[in-house]
This record gives structure tokens, C-alpha cells and sequence, in this order.
């Protein structure tokens, strides 16, 4: 494993409650009435910290759409991905819960839709590292991200890092992750360069630097509280 030499402030909680949203939280679980504040974008208490130090990564994929898991070549050890969205009783989605994500991957894509979400919506993300504490990647030294995608449906590309997210103490109106809006998709798979400068916040949460340095998770969601279908694979740094 290979690690930056800089200590970061980090909440000790397991990787199983730190998946994120573009509005909000969910756990990696059907969400309880206890995430509802999360969701909806209302400020988060800070977290009990602990210090930890940013991992860099060895290689440019992050995952191949071969599982649920990234590939440890290139992040060690690994993250693995999760499904989310708002708490509507009458959405549906695909795949529906982590344990049914492989079910979703078709020839070695992931295919995922919802509808019937009507708060913010809903989507699939990545935290970058598996670590049992929630632990930021150093990628200042790539210009962004790629990824192959199909679909037909707008879809939001967001990528989380220690300065949007409540479990590093660093807001307190926080999920407002810095983003792209995709509009352009189409049945046939292209690949899509997102560089750095390209991802804005939306402005609702608190204004927060984008720093290469403190990448969490990245993630696929619907534009809003719209219905989403689309395709990812190949999802890698871009040199």
C-alpha cells in the first residue's frame, strides 16, 4: 500500500455507513426515517475524528465492471460500490440493494434505472478506498476522470471529497459535491473525459475548494428527482 505523508482528519465510522448522495446520505441499506434529514441536504453534526492519511493510487482503473468491488491494482485496498436514493415508497430501482448490484452488470457494464423517486432522486456511486475507515485518494497528479456510458436519461457525475462530506467535520451543510451534468448520452457507448475544472457545485451547500488531494467516492445519479437509465464501465483516472 502506498500512502501520502499528510494526516487528515477522518470520522471512525465503517465503510458500510459512508456511502453519499448528491443531496444527501444513505446508508448501504433500504433507508430508515432516520436518514430523511440526511437526504433532503440538512446540515450534518460534525463526527468524532480520528486521523488517517490518503492513499495513493498505483494505477489509472478504478473498475472494469468485472463486480461490486474496484480493482486493488490500482487502489489497495479497494472500495467497493453502492445502490441509493430517496426514501419514496413507491420508487423502484436497478439493481435494487448491494446484494443484488452484480445482477445488474450485462456484459461486463452496469445497467442501472429507477423511477418514482420525487425528493432528489437516486443512483449508484463508488467510495475509492476500502478501508473500515472512511479514507480519501490523493489524485493530484491525474487531470480527472474518465468512463465509457450509454443511456437515455441525463445522469450527474459527482465526485465527493473531505471538504463536502460531514464525516471530515469540514461543513456543516454538506453533500453539495462538485459535479457535471451529462446530456448527451445515446445507445452506443462513448467515453467521457471529465477533467477537474469541469465539476462545479451546485450551490445550495456550503462553498467548498475542490481539492485533487482529498478525493472520497464518485457518483452516478439522476439529474434531480427525474427518472434515470443508463450504462458505466471502464471507470478510470484520466492522465
Amino acid at each position: 500500500m502506498i500512502h501520502r505523508n499528510v494526516s487528515l482528519l477522518v470520522c471512525a465510522m465503517s465503510l458500510s455507513v459512508a456511502c453519499i448522495g448528491p443531496q444527501g446520505a444513505q446508508q448501504c441499506k433500504e433507508p430508515t426515517k432516520g436518514d430523511t434529514a440526511a437526504a433532503e441536504g440538512e446540515s450534518a453534526a460534525e463526527a468524532p475524528a480520528t486521523l488517517t492519511e490518503a492513499v495513493i493510487p498505483k494505477g489509472t482503473l478504478i473498475w472494469d465492471g468485472g463486480g461490486i468491488s474496484n480493482l486493488s491494482e490500482s487502489i489497495e485496498p479497494p472500495g467497493s460500490w453502492f445502490v441509493y436514493s430517496d426514501e419514496t415508497a413507491t420508487g423502484v430501482k436497478s439493481p435494487p440493494s448491494v446484494d443484488e448490484f452484480t445482477k445488474a452488470i450485462e456484459n461486463g457494464a452496469l445497467h442501472t434505472w429507477g423511477k418514482g423517486y420525487v425528493k432528489w432522486g437516486g443512483g449508484v456511486g463508488t467510495n475509492l478506498v476500502g478501508s473500515p475507515v472512511l479514507t480519501p485518494v490523493d489524485a493530484s497528479k491525474f487531470r480527472g476522470i474518465k468512463f465509457k456510458a450509454s443511456g437515455s436519461t441525463p445522469m450527474k457525475f459527482l465526485v465527493g471529497t473531505v471538504a463536502t462530506m460531514p464525516e471530515f467535520g469540514r461543513c456543516k451543510k454538506c453533500y453539495d459535491h462538485h459535479r457535471i451534468i451529462i446530456t448527451d448520452l445515446t445507445k452506443e457507448p462513448k467515453t467521457y473525459e471529465v477533467k477537474w475544472e469541469d465539476l462545479k457545485q451546485t450551490g445550495w451547500g456550503d462553498k467548498a475548494e475542490f481539492d485533487t488531494k482529498l478525493i472520497v467516492a464518485l457518483n452516478f445519479t439522476s439529474k434531480d428527482a427525474m427518472s434515470w437509465d443508463f450504462t458505466i464501465d471502464d471507470v478510470a483516472f484520466l492522465e
